[in-house]
């Protein structure tokens, strides 16, 4: 029981670690000072009113300086990184796999709500995350080759090689894909003879290419390949209301990319088997 307990505790306090990466990272302000600050006054947040969840529900949501409503999403973070980490650890234990999906999740947690409030994320994150990958799977290719030696060896077998698959082929089919999109969207707007294309998204931007490397890095590339092709069907339903009552077509769509992750990382292989045995 404290197992469980433990990884939820320890979710909330990345989560909370996860909304000062989320509001600095892009203002390229540093991660370690100034210390914890409130985004309305820029009071400095004592200890016992940083206290994941409960410093929230106990202030109702306020600054104890200012007494500005802060951000719901500050808890919501807090929350919903707890439950990642929990429902990793309940489906995977304590090991090697529980730790390298903790971190993707992490990743995935900050990019997302980055995309949503600048419909952009800075490339670093990525590249990073995509370092992370490839050192989980060396790790695991360590551990490979001390378990299996040279019996049935097979190069494709190795995690690390998995991952530079994985990397290199999500990032190929993205780019792709991203360049087709782009040419489709430049034919719509000359077809509606806009002079200029500015302000228009990309069909899939850079961050989304660089996104998926790090996929792939960490899943692989059959995985990497079922998140490209399982996030448009997430994002459909909210996209289509965005269109239709909201007159917009901008749409944040890391979120959708991050919720496929999360799906593929534990059902991934089944949907696999699942679609080919139809």
């Amino acid at each position: 029981m404290i197992g469980p307990i433990l990884s939820f505790i320890l979710g909330l306090c990345i989560g909370s670690f996860l909304n000062v990466c989320i509001y600095r990272l892009p203002k390229e302000i540093s991660l370690v000072k100034p210390s914890s600050f409130c985004p309305n006054c820029k009071a400095p947040i004592k200890w016992y009113d940083n206290i994941p969840l409960l410093s929230y529900l106990i202030l109702g949501g306020r600054c104890r300086s200012c007494k500005e409503k802060i951000s719901f999403r500050y808890f919501l973070v807090e929350l919903l990184t707890g439950a990642v980490f929990l429902f990793s650890y309940l489906k995977l234990g304590l090991s090697l796999v529980f730790f390298k999906y903790i971190v993707l999740f992490s990743l995935c947690i900050v990019v997302s709500f980055i995309d949503i409030d600048y419909r952009a994320i800075p490339g670093w994150i990525c590249i990073f995350g995509i370092l992370l990958g490839l050192i989980f799977s060396l790790v695991e290719s360590f551990l490979f080759l001390k378990s299996q030696g040279l019996i049935n060896f097979s190069l494709s077998r190795i995690p690390l090689v998995k991952s530079f698959l994985g990397l290199f082929l999500c990032i190929g089919l993205s780019y792709f894909l991203k360049l087709m999109g782009d040419f489709f969207l430049w034919i719509w707007l000359a077809l509606r003879k806009k002079e200029s294309i500015e302000g228009e998204r990309e069909a899939l931007g850079l961050g989304d290419v660089d996104f998926l490397g790090m996929v792939g890095a960490f899943l692989g590339w059959k995985l990497g390949f079922l998140v490209f092709f399982l996030a448009p069907i997430v994002a459909l339903v909210y996209g289509i209301y965005i269109i239709v009552f909201k007159k917009s077509h901008l749409i944040a769509y890391l979120p959708f990319l991050a919720i496929a992750v999360f799906i593929v990382s534990f059902w991934g292989e089944k949907i696999i088997n699942l679609f080919f045995s139809l």
